[in-house]
């Protein structure tokens, strides 16, 4: 944050803050090739991501031979930056309590309404290269970073504690296919992971 300065207030109700969410109105389904780099075990296959009409959405992760790394469902809650995480089956490595709730953040930061709404706080990095759009989450604060709040968000962070420093890192691709980011990567190095997507045509 000490990167930014001239904080302002902007009404993002609009259809067109909509856009520059990761994935948008119209998107439906995307596959990726996916890599998950977890505390030193490394797991490698695809995953799914699609969209249901009641906006809640599945994920599965599953490896090339059939193997299901974890198949999720997520629900809007009360809390409009939170998807609540439904464990559908899961490969018993995986299943941790402290790790399902992090994919539940993660996905909640990709897939959830964002900063969409009334009266949201944006600050203009000191070189002008970059707005942030900061909102309050159920954990610490996210702040979605576009180059002019016309384009795509191409990085959303979750900021924690007393410094601020960052938490989760999802880096995303300016361009987009059917919706879909062409790739996402998602890092939380103090939890020693790495989750990196490449979507497949």
């Amino acid at each position: 944050m000490s990167q930014y300065g001239n904080s302002s207030k902007v009404d993002m109700r609009g259809p067109g803050y909509d856009e520059l969410l990761p994935f948008p109105p119209g998107f439906t389904k995307a596959l990726y090739k996916a890599r998950l780099e977890v505390n030193r075990h490394e797991f490698g296959g695809m995953m799914m991501i699609k969209a249901f009409e009641d906006n809640s959405y599945k994920v599965a992760f599953f490896s090339e031979l059939g193997l299901n790394f974890f198949d999720f469902e997520l629900r809007p809650s009360e809390n409009k930056n939170l998807l609540r995480l439904y464990v559908k089956n899961i490969y018993s490595p995986l299943n941790k309590n402290f790790l399902l709730n992090k994919f539940e953040k993660y996905f909640s930061m990709l897939l959830g309404s964002g900063p969409n709404g009334p009266e949201q706080k944006t600050f203009l990095k000191k070189d002008g290269s970059m707005v942030l759009v900061r909102v309050k989450s159920y954990k610490g604060k996210d702040a979605y970073l576009s180059k002019n709040l016309i384009e795509p968000y191409n990085e959303v962070v979750n900021i924690g504690g007393l410094r601020c420093k960052d938490r989760i890192t999802i880096t995303l691709s300016p361009k987009k296919t059917n919706y879909s980011p062409e790739s996402i990567l998602i890092e939380q190095p103090g939890f020693r992971l790495r989750f990196g997507l490449e979507l497949i045509e």
